[in-house]
């Protein structure tokens, strides 16, 4: 008999809000925000604060997210 063990992948759409704000000390960093986890992060262009959500969602998870965030919104 073979057991076979499938590790079940995160369905969960998980959505990016990405905020720029102007810092005195830091200059223009961005914010992102995944609300669905109740994670938020900075970066200093929306490439890197996107990337530094993504790796915080997944330590949350515990697991990837291939596909990325299924919905990202720019305010």
């Amino acid at each position: 008999m073979t057991i076979a063990v499938f590790r079940h992948m995160i369905k969960f759409p998980f959505s990016a809000t990405i905020l720029r704000e102007k810092d005195i000390q830091e200059g223009e960093m961005y914010i992102s925000i995944c609300p669905e986890a109740d994670i938020i992060c900075k970066g200093k262009n929306v490439e890197e604060a996107v990337a530094n959500l993504k790796e915080e969602v997944e330590k949350f998870l515990g697991e990837e997210l291939p596909g990325g965030f299924s919905k990202i919104v720019f305010y």
